[in-house]
């Protein structure tokens, strides 16, 4: 993962809305049907796999479709088993056909054939990539179904640079896909220490993102435009699942019970306008579903910043101890609110 400078407008700092829909909340990392019940419990709708074994997968799509959650998986090893039938009936939320392909410098062409290959096969399922930048949507956003875009700053990278790799994703795909438009965009977060993790920098650094990152950037990709969240990973490379580290699995739970709580509003909800008086540095996004209107809004800047009481008559905090309306909003802080 690295930063790349590219003037793509203001596409990349204005607020984007994401099309109305199922709106998946997952966990990358999971490798056997026992470990879905716990997903499930803490508020999670969904979950990838790397395993690519078809009795494995099989296991997997069984426990899933009893608990009513989704996967995503590797169709390679699928295609040409004995289960090749059977997975067409699976609850995929997209089959999995590769890993940061511009990382792997995988020719166009050649994703675009195991697309068409995938889809041959089982043309009602969907399918999906990771890109490991979002200026990689500029090659490859007009392949698959649906993109996803991983991307993992703490501690190095400014938690602001999630937000420009969702929205740098969604302006590549509508310049390499106009014609789906508002293909859905899924953001793959942070849930892993860096220092775990093979890195080039001198000396290492690390750090398991906080609650406070992790919601900053969840909501951030939101506001943005993604239309599903990820976290990777559900393992640590030490091998421990998170359920054992109850102060770390607990930050996603935190987050899943927002995320659900605003589902409504995420899955059906139409674009809303913004209160005019808003500060211009705030990160916003509006949205109208079911006679309310939400708002989400962001400090992407390092001061803090004024929130004006009359541009925001009416509304009321969610999810905070005081449901006073705060007169600013501190650096890199969310605050959802609804009227």
């Amino acid at each position: 993962m690295k930063i790349t400078i590219l003037a793509i407008g203001l596409a990349i700092f204005s607020p984007l809305t994401a099309a109305a829909g199922d709106f998946p909340l997952c966990f990358y990392g999971i490798s056997g049907p026992v470990e879905l019940p716990l997903i499930k419990e803490a508020g999670f709708n969904c979950f990838q796999t790397y395993s690519n074994d078809p009795e494995r997968l099989a296991s997997l799509a069984a426990e899933a479709e009893k608990l009513d959650l989704k996967m995503v998986a590797s169709p390679e090893r699928v295609i040409d088993s004995s289960y090749a039938i059977a997975a067409k009936s699976w609850p995929m939320l997209g089959w999995y056909l590769v890993d940061e392909p511009e990382v792997h410098k995988m020719p166009l062409t050649e994703l675009e054939a195991l697309d068409k290959k995938v889809k041959d096969w089982s043309p009602g399922q969907n399918t999906v990539f990771v890109m490991g930048e979002g200026v990689a949507a500029f090659t490859y956003g007009g392949a698959a179904d649906i993109l996803m875009v991983d991307w993992y700053p703490v501690p190095h990278l400014r938690l602001e640079s999630v937000g420009e790799q969702v929205a740098m994703v969604k302006a590549g795909a509508a310049i390499k896909d106009p014609v789906r438009k508002n293909k859905p965009v899924w953001a793959v977060l942070q849930a892993f220490d860096w220092i775990n993790y093979p890195q080039r920098r001198k000396p290492r650094v690390g750090g398991f993102p906080t609650f406070e990152q992790v919601r900053y950037m969840t909501w951030l990709a939101v506001a943005r435009g993604a239309g599903g969240v990820f976290y990777f990973t559900y393992t640590g490379s030490d091998g421990i699942p998170l359920p054992v580290r109850p102060e770390r699995w607990g930050i996603y739970q935190r987050i899943a019970a927002e995320i659900n709580a605003m589902r409504p509003a995420l899955e059906k909800g139409r674009p809303g306008v913004l209160p005019a008086g808003l500060d211009a540095q705030l990160a916003a996004r509006a949205i109208k579903q079911g006679g309310k209107a939400y708002l989400i809004v962001l400090n992407p800047t390092e001061g803090v910043l004024p929130l004006k009481p009359e541009a925001l008559a009416n509304y009321r905090p969610l999810f905070e101890p005081n449901r006073a309306m705060p007169v600013s909003l501190p650096p890199h802080t969310v605050l959802l609110m609804e009227k």
